[in-house]
């Protein structure tokens, strides 16, 4: 639920504007800046597995805040402008997938059909049962997005393909859970299920729930003045302040306000390193987006929390063997292959972390054997202007164990030969100097060192 706080603040600072940076003259732009994403169709793919790109954890119509808590009408059916910006959103971000996961007020009360929004030109995807699991979004370029549904709520489905069991106030209750059993129906409903949120979730429940996976990032949490003071200890309303300038000064790109608030917020891989070393958890980001933050305009007249712009922001990027279909999408989440990429810093192209043993391959999210060779090849901005400055990659492998986690190699290529057990992952970082150009006047106050791309883990045992 986004805090009412936000809001407030933002309306209270719309009208305030104070910069005290000394401004150096920004580069000429040198190619106007793409409001639609680049398709995932333009990324090779990495030993016959292809990049699939993806959101998990948005709100529709259906979600009780959403759309300026305006999504259902009187009547009770979704507001038209709603779902052409959901459905204008998810294709103009290009993305393959979304997983839509509505709070229980209102998704529960909804028939399971309902809840796809679908229109004509659709094609729906149908389970072993003869339902509708997914939906094929028609993006009328000859491009479509899968769409599944699911709840977010205190935990977090995704893919459901039938609604929990009752009728829809029993429903409710039960999308309200968080405990095993509530783990086993949605499992049993064919949903992954992660923690939102998981900067409030205590140790001890992360450790004892059977949940598949968990958010690493969240930027409702990112920017939330009551979630970042008391789970982040940072200055409650400093992002939100950061974000004006991207409102009020047109020789800014407003899709890139995230860079006015990107930083790390190490609590997020402190919680998923300490479950690591004892199970397999999925690694993911949650867009969280709801369209009911910041109403007024950006710059570009677009609203400055459009399903457009935040989809861009984070993709959750899957290496997918064989057709994209509601069940190969789950599997690969599951299984944890693949990464989280803020892809709004640049498309990262040729990402590659797999290790090698006696001629098999083991991709991230496997089971590697003790003294196997961890490989990690850094990856390039695609299709990067050859006339804007380049940007500072830097990419380290990490190991986790029960002890802590350490860096265990540096470089845009790693090769760690006879790997000792423990859990590995990469991390990349990057300072997006490629960027000045779309960055107004004091470019240099945005562009700093910061994540890229959060790989999933191999496991060696």
């Amino acid at each position: 639920m986004l805090r009412r706080g936000l809001l407030v603040a933002f309306c209270l600072l719309m009208g305030c504007r104070s910069e005290n940076v000394a401004a150096d003259p920004a580069p000429p732009t040198p190619r106007p800046w793409q409001l639609r994403a680049t398709p995932t169709s333009a990324l090779p793919s990495i030993r016959g597995l292809r990049p699939v790109r993806g959101i998990l954890h948005s709100h529709s119509p259906y979600s009780h805040d959403a759309c300026d808590k305006k999504g259902l009408g009187a009547d009770g059916k979704p507001a038209p402008a709603c779902v052409a910006d959901l459905r204008r959103g998810m294709c103009d971000a290009a993305e393959d997938f979304v997983f839509l996961t509505d709070h229980a007020a209102h998704m529960a009360e909804q028939s399971f059909d309902d809840l796809f929004f679908v229109q004509p030109g659709d094609t729906p995807v149908l389970g072993t049962a003869g339902t509708r699991i997914a939906n094929r979004v028609d993006c009328g370029d000859g491009r479509r997005v899968l769409v599944m549904v699911g709840n977010e709520n205190r935990l977090m489905t995704a893919g459901l393909e039938k609604h929990l069991p009752g009728d829809a106030t029993t429903r409710l209750a039960s999308y309200d859970g968080d405990d095993a059993a509530t783990i086993d129906a949605m499992h049993a409903a064919g949903a992954l299920v992660f923690v939102p949120h998981s900067e409030s979730r205590p140790d001890d429940y992360l450790a004892t729930m059977p949940f598949d996976g968990m958010e690493i990032y969240n930027i409702h949490a990112a920017i939330d003045p009551d979630i970042r003071k008391e789970f982040f200890k940072l200055d409650g309303f400093a992002a939100a302040v950061n974000v004006l300038a991207y409102s009020t000064d047109d020789t800014r790109v407003p899709d890139l306000a995230l860079l006015s608030f990107l930083e790390d917020l190490p609590v997020y891989q402190a919680k998923w390193d300490k479950l690591l070393p004892t199970r397999h958890v999925t690694g993911t980001v949650g867009t969280d987006v709801h369209e009911n933050t910041f109403p007024g305009a950006m710059a570009d007249g677009e609203r400055g929390d459009s399903y457009r712009r935040l989809m861009r922001w984070f993709s959750n990027v899957l290496l997918v063997s064989g057709d994209l279909d509601p069940g190969n999408v789950k599997r690969t989440l599951a299984a944890g292959r693949g990464y989280v990429a803020v892809e709004v810093l640049g498309v990262p192209e040729g990402f590659d972390f797999h290790a090698e043993s006696a001629g098999s391959i083991f991709e991230m999210g496997a089971d590697a054997p003790a003294g196997a060779k961890i490989v990690a090849r850094a990856p390039v901005v695609h299709d990067l202007d050859p006339l804007a400055q380049p940007p500072v990659i830097r990419m380290r492998v990490l190991r986790v164990t029960a002890s802590g986690t350490t860096v265990a190699g540096e470089g845009a290529s790693i090769e760690l030969p006879n790997a000792t057990p423990g859990v590995y992952r990469v991390e990349v970082r990057m300072q997006p100097n490629h960027l000045k150009a779309y960055l107004g006047e004091v470019p240099d106050k945005y562009v700093r060192d910061g994540i890229w791309v959060l790989s999933n883990p191999i496991y060696v045992k």
